[in-house]
Parts: structure tokens; sequence; C-alpha cells
């Protein structure tokens, strides 16, 4: 085996802390790290035009309302949907980075107006001109992945989860609400997509 090797690392309060890890863990994490800067310098390149991934049994619907998305939503339900009305194409890679079951995103023209459609596989793969679709690895360079509803309002163990599910109804879950944070504050982002 290799000798360890110490690293330096941050833990969350911002302490040095010494970790011994081994050369070729070291190695391994070096990789890991070119490969996020080579995907990262993909961008816009890996996007796939004139590319749209139909359903064929493969769309991914979920709630979509606490990424912001409001119209264009399949029978204009945005809490179980595959598809949105967005503002970007970076709507897309947003949301479907965030999303943890989602493997593709779509973006096109839906009724006039233009949409991101999100995918569980690339089944139903076919040309369409001015289309254009990419994997959930495929995204700007830098972006993250968004939080459901408005971060400002999920402290002390609060989440979108526990106070906006559409199990609670239209107006949330009533325990979670006070003078100062409420459903329409906290179960959508502040950031329009």
């Amino acid at each position: 085996t290799s000798p360890p090797y110490p690293l330096t690392h941050f833990d969350e309060s911002g302490d040095t802390a010494m970790a011994h890890v081994t050369l070729p863990e070291r190695l391994l994490c070096l990789v890991a790290l070119s490969l996020v800067t080579v995907r990262a310098q993909d961008w816009p390149a890996c996007q796939e035009q004139n590319t749209v991934i139909r359903n064929a049994g493969r769309a991914l619907f979920t709630n979509l309302q606490g990424f912001g998305a409001t119209v264009g939503c399949f029978q204009d339900d945005c809490q179980n949907t595959d598809k949105f009305v967005a503002s970007s194409i970076e709507s897309c890679t947003k949301v479907c980075q965030s999303l943890p079951e989602c493997e593709f995103w779509v973006w096109g023209q839906e009724e006039g107006e233009q949409k991101c459609w999100f995918r569980l596989g690339d089944d139903g793969r076919e040309a369409g001109e001015g289309w254009i679709a990419g994997s959930r690895t495929c995204f700007p360079p830098g972006q993250q992945a968004i939080v459901m509803g408005n971060n400002e309002c999920w402290i002390d163990g609060f989440n979108y989860d526990t106070c906006c599910d559409p199990k609670f109804g239209p107006s949330g879950n009533a325990q979670c609400w006070d003078g100062v944070f409420n459903y329409d504050r906290c179960c959508f982002p502040k950031d329009e997509l």
C-alpha cells in the first residue's frame, strides 16, 4: 500500500483539519476534478442541436412548481409535469441538474412558447428542426443545482417537502407559516426560471 500523504481541508466551520489520504486516493480526486473541468468546457458544444427526445414512456413527471414553473405544464398542473415554459435554455439545465432522476433535458417550442422537457432516458430520440437536447451533465460552467422554493425560508429544519408538498393542499403545511414565512414567499423561488 502507498504511504499516507497529509491533505489539508476545511471543515464546515472553516477550520483546517488534517486528513490522511493515500496516493491512489489523491490521484482519483485529481482525475475526478479534471473530469468536472472537461465537462464545464464542453458547454455549449455538449448541446445536441436539432434533436428532440420524445416521451416514449420516459417522461419525468414531477413537481416543477417549486423550481418556479407556473405555466406551460402538462394539463396546466405544474406539480405533476414533465415540461414548463422557460425564459432560457439554462432553465432546462438548472432544473435537470437539480432533479436526481433527470437524465436528459430538451429545449424547444410548443404552441408558440419556448419550453423545457425532462426525461428519464433517451428513448424516443429523433431529429427535430430547432430543438436542442442535452444530458444532465451538459450545463454552463459554474452552474449549481437549485433548491425548491425560496432558500431563505429553509431554516430550523424546515424545507420544501415539510412545508410545500402538494399533499398539504393549496396553502401548504399551516404549521410552517407565521407572520414572516408564508406559502407564497417560501414555496416559490425568488428568481425566475
